[in-house]
């Protein structure tokens, strides 16, 4: 099953365990996300590094159904972002200091409104998956368990129209000592247990 059956899937279980009467919401949005560094070693651990993601923007879609509890939604978010992995000092390969990356996330939680209505301020918790894709198919594509927190406010528009503001910390967990960004045989670990990125982000909410 590649990536984007993956998500078909888990939209179609997110819509299945909806409750029946409930109102959907879905929000295409755009944002900008920016990152901190990631520590990382050779594999003699002879040589330290820094890995830095360019700030980029960032756009992807949620999908919320309401829960029976007022001011409570479920919760699934698909992010994407294109930017680029550089090295501070050392090279990925000889002569590649930055390769570029596409950055997935795949996460499924929850919203709440302190005002238990379906608009206003709200808190966010989503937990999945991120995804490291390098475009360039001779490095690793890695799989890394994620974690989401965030608020934000929904401006009422209409019934069926809500404008939706999210500010999001998105922190990514690492292996200590596991491969980062290799081709053929690896020379870098990573030495970090994590990485966060912030993400602002802008969108207009369906429901139906």
């Amino acid at each position: 099953m590649n990536f984007r059956q993956s998500i078909a899937l888990a939209s179609g279980l997110a819509l299945a365990a909806s409750p029946a009467a409930a109102d959907i919401g879905i929000a295409p949005f755009a944002g900008y996300r920016m990152g901190s560094s990631v520590d990382i070693e050779s594999a003699s651990a002879n040589t330290k590094d820094q890995v830095r993601f360019k700030d980029t923007t960032s756009h992807g879609l949620t999908l919320n159904f309401d829960l029976p509890e007022a001011g409570k939604q479920g919760e699934l978010y698909f992010g994407r972002q294109e930017t680029s992995a550089k090295l501070d000092n050392g090279q990925f390969a000889p002569g590649t200091q930055a390769i570029d990356v596409t950055i997935y996330q795949l996460q499924f939680g929850g919203l709440y409104f302190p005002g238990g209505k379906t608009y206003g301020g709200f808190a966010s918790g989503v937990l999945g998956v991120t995804r490291l894709e390098p475009d360039n198919s001779a490095y690793d594509t890695n799989h890394r368990l994620a974690l989401s927190l965030g608020g934000g406010y929904q401006f009422f528009l209409s019934d069926s129209l809500r404008l939706r503001l999210d500010l999001r910390g998105i922190y990514t967990a690492l292996n200590s000592g596991g491969s980062a960004f290799c081709s053929g045989g690896c020379e870098l670990k990573y030495r970090s247990s994590g990485y966060l990125q912030i993400e602002a982000g802008a969108g207009l909410v369906l429901r139906f």
